[in-house]
């Protein structure tokens, strides 16, 4: 029954209420006039009220309590978000050519340590003399053989240039385990040939007074 048609209804039928207590006859708002109202038309108007209340609203018109498909979908998402996609490991072989480049990085490292000790002789021997003395020629000699040591971690620094560029080549894909281990390789030969460098400045400075 349409809204209008009900709330109506229920003014006619509270009007039948208050009249009947009353005592007192009514005329209705629509069709012929009605009978003297008692106690037990105004017990029958009560009841049917309470009737109508209930069921002026059909369930229908209730919003479901079912689980929405937005919830769904804001559940899957959750979960997509929580379970972090696992990234492949190292490639195959990598870990033992990495190994293979540190301890021939570590290899030239040691030698120029063994030199660099009979350099450093030379130079602090070669002080105050003067260029192209004797002195000052083993002197020169022997922190070229310290710049030889050292030329020899360019050998594993030029093989992890290209395992980093073929590593790169797979972040694109969301691989990024071979390129922080090649990165992790590099860095540890960078830092034996800076140091290497360092100590060689060093020297050449001293003889050049």
């Amino acid at each position: 029954m349409p809204t209008d048609a009900w709330i109506a209804l229920k003014m006619q039928i509270c009007w039948v209420i208050a009249e009947g207590y009353a005592g007192e006859t009514y005329q209705p708002c629509y069709g012929a006039a009605m009978a003297k109202c008692n106690p037990h038309l105004a017990l029958l108007a009560i009841a049917s009220l309470t009737v109508l209340s209930g069921g002026c609203a059909p369930r229908s018109d209730f919003p479901s309590l079912a689980r929405r498909p937005a919830e769904d979908i804001y559940a899957s998402a959750r979960a997509a978000q929580a379970a972090p996609i696992p990234q492949p490991g190292v490639s195959e072989g990598l870990t033992e050519r990495l190994a293979s480049l540190r301890s021939a990085a570590r290899e030239a490292h040691e030698m120029f340590l063994t030199r660099q000790a009979a350099a450093t002789r030379a130079v602090s021997a070669a002080a105050g003399a003067a260029k192209g003395a004797e002195a000052w020629s083993v002197a020169s000699v022997a922190v070229a053989g310290l710049e030889s040591a050292r030329s020899r971690l360019g050998l594993p620094l030029a093989d992890l240039d290209r395992l980093e560029v073929q590593a790169s080549n797979l972040v694109a894909d969301g691989a990024e385990a071979d390129f922080k281990a090649v990165r992790e390789t590099r860095a540890e030969v960078e830092a034996l040939a800076a140091s290497e460098t360092s100590v060689i400045d060093s020297l050449l400075g001293r003889l050049a007074g």
